[in-house]
């Protein structure tokens, strides 16, 4: 058995929903397109989704569908904005990308144009981009710059130097600047209208992942610098987490959605993974194949999925971590032992985390599991058969009401919790 999924081997710019589309989401990706290829005005979309949904395995594939369409002359770059905030420079990482693009494609003419942009990147540095965020958030300022100001104030005989200096690279700067953007119109090819003719599609992903300044400068550096006809960029992010990024950065009394929503005037959301019980049972079973979980378990988790999920929120990541959770169940546990119940257990660690630590303090009541799970007194009916089924405690029951008492529970999860807590690995 395996304890995660393996990380699906697709080919970008190859692969595209065919080939992996576990979530039916190839309608969505259809959707984005249709979109990138109807506007020719700069565009930026915010790509939202929460943690786990999907969104890098949605966007890696996009990249390679959209390729497929008839007569497409759009190209794809596909970006991973958390493996380069290392660096202090957004564009210069951004430039490399686009750049080993063209070059993977063998596109002569885009690495031609890019060629000019390579050239001039570099000159612009991270300057402009500082200056920007001061502007934005109220003029914060890191130590250098304070540095530099109290230098000025007291060396006032270099004064004169230092703003002849500063004109000098300011104006170098400037032209830098027309170079990149001439660069990224050439890329395009305008028609006689100045319409674009080919377009570039800049997908950055994992952007909320990012250190907030690295993110925030991110943003700036494609506002300022991308702002051609025919350059379009999808974010992959969870806005709620980008939005905790802003008010890192500029103070958490910041109105950080009016503050990001000057970066992206579009937003689409990324639909959830789960609809009906039959989509997350069908991404169950991919998951359960792949981390090869043995059959009796694989068929009550179906079974309590099913049961379950019109209550609980079953994300995409959730079922990995419950299957992740069940790898762990010694195969050698006592035959009393349910394995629907060891399975509710997982679901609950899962799910319901503070209904979880009811458990494992002793105080869970059959009230807290009518609240997790939306029961009702048939439900309760049914529970009461099963744990009568898997435990040794029937005395324990009240057979005229066929209810569960208060110090029944209590018993029950010390049974089941202590099954985890044999292995190495405690179920916490």
């Amino acid at each position: 058995m395996r304890l995660t999924i393996p990380e699906p081997k697709i080919k970008l710019y190859e692969d595209g929903f065919d080939e992996h589309d576990k979530l039916s989401r190839k309608t969505t990706g259809d959707k984005l397109s249709e979109l990138v290829e109807r506007i020719d005005d700069p565009m930026v979309v915010a790509l939202d989704g929460a943690w786990g949904s999907g969104k890098s395995f949605f966007l890696k594939c996009w990249v390679g569908e959209h390729l497929r369409r008839e007569g497409n002359t759009t190209q794809t770059v596909y970006f991973d904005a958390f493996k380069h905030d290392f660096l202090d420079d957004p564009l210069i990482a951004l430039t490399g990308a686009i750049a080993e693009r063209f070059k993977e494609s063998g596109d002569k003419t885009a690495q031609k144009a890019w060629d000019q942009a390579k050239r001039v990147a570099p000159a612009l540095g991270r300057a402009i981009i500082r200056a920007g965020i001061s502007v934005a958030t109220a003029g914060l300022v890191n130590k250098a710059d304070q540095l530099a100001d109290a230098a000025i104030e007291t060396a006032s005989r270099e004064l004169d130097e230092a703003i002849a200096e500063f004109w000098k690279r300011e104006s170098g700067k400037r032209v830098a600047m027309e170079c990149f953007r001439q660069a990224l119109v050439d890329l395009t090819d305008p028609d006689v209208n100045g319409l674009p003719a080919r377009k570039l599609v800049i997908v950055v992903d994992e952007l909320d992942r990012c250190r907030p300044d690295y993110a925030l400068s991110l943003l700036e550096t494609i506002k300022h610098f991308f702002n051609v006809d025919g350059v379009h960029f999808i974010l992959g992010v969870n806005l709620e987490q980008l939005q905790n990024s802003v008010k890192a950065r500029c103070g958490s009394g910041t109105e950080a959605d009016a503050y990001l929503q000057k970066f992206y005037p579009l937003k689409l959301k990324l639909p959830r993974m789960i609809q009906h019980t039959r989509d997350h049972l069908h991404y169950f079973n991919y998951a359960s194949a792949q981390m090869q979980i043995p059959i009796p378990i694989h068929e009550t988790t179906r079974a309590l999925l099913g049961l379950y999920s019109g209550h609980l929120p079953m994300t995409l990541r959730a079922i990995q971590r419950v299957l992740s959770v069940l790898v762990l169940i010694p195969p050698d546990r006592p035959q009393y032992i349910s394995d629907k119940i060891l399975v509710t257990v997982a679901i609950v660690k899962v799910c319901a985390p503070l209904t979880y630590e009811l458990m494992r303090e002793n105080k869970l009541t059959p009230q807290d599991l009518q609240e997790v799970f939306n029961f009702d007194q048939s439900d309760l009916a049914l529970w009461t058969r099963v744990l009568r089924a898997a435990s040794g405690h029937e005395e324990v029951f009240r057979p005229s009401k066929r209810l569960i008492p208060e110090n029944l529970l209590p018993e029950i999860c010390d049974e089941y919790l202590e099954v985890f807590d044999s292995s190495a690995l405690q179920f916490r």
